[in-house]
């Protein structure tokens, strides 16, 4: 008998791969099927739905970006835009080298663009998703930039984050285009570079 968390994994694997090349319209749950060789039974058995699924698979992605910020500053990014310029740009480097996840985040932005439904659910997913991140980070932002270290600063940090992400919005939908690997980081190193973090309180 098949382990349940290995079917799990290999149902999450093919459908990440759909997609992200198909979009989320064009995944049907029947191609996920066929590319695991499961039953429909067993796949439905794991995702009572497609948005079920693709929330799943989204939720892992940014499991694995948040695992990548979580980690106390070190030497070099005890500077605060130094903090935020190194990890912007380990980002940029995983999203660089993972191009099915850069069009799983391209799919999630269109598919809340297109409305309906669907579109409000998957919004909803985007805001579930975007809430977890900015909880793991607070306490490894405050460490890291003396700004955030008053009680009363949370709605800055919000702001912040919001703002610093609006910005990696931007050179993410350019990578591949007008920017390849090397530009794209130094786009975020110069917006950083006119970014008062205030380090010093």
């Amino acid at each position: 008998m098949a382990d349940p968390g290995e079917t799990r994994e290999k149902i999450m694997q093919v459908a990440r791969s759909n997609f992200a090349r198909k979009g989320f319209h064009g995944t049907s749950m029947d191609s996920i099927v066929k590319g695991t060789s499961l039953s429909k039974g067993a796949l439905y058995w794991h995702f009572r739905s497609k948005g079920e699924l693709f929330a799943a698979v989204l939720k892992k992605e940014v499991e694995s970006i948040i695992q990548d910020y979580v980690e106390a500053p070190s030497e070099a990014e005890k500077d605060a835009n130094a903090f935020v310029t190194l990890r912007g740009e380990r980002i940029i480097d995983m999203l660089w080298g993972d191009p099915e996840m850069r069009l799983l985040f391209f799919t999630l932005f269109i598919e809340r663009l297109r409305g309906g439904e669907e579109g409000r659910e998957l919004s909803d997913i985007a805001g579930d998703l975007l809430a977890s991140i900015q909880e793991k980070l607070w306490p490894v932002a405050r460490e890291a930039i003396s700004a955030f270290r008053d009680s009363e600063t949370r709605d800055l940090y919000d702001k912040v984050l919001m703002t610093l992400r609006f910005l990696m919005h931007g050179i993410i939908m350019e990578m591949g285009f007008r920017l390849d690997l090397d530009s794209a980081k130094e786009c975020w190193r110069f917006a950083m570079s006119h970014f008062d973090f205030k380090s010093e309180g």
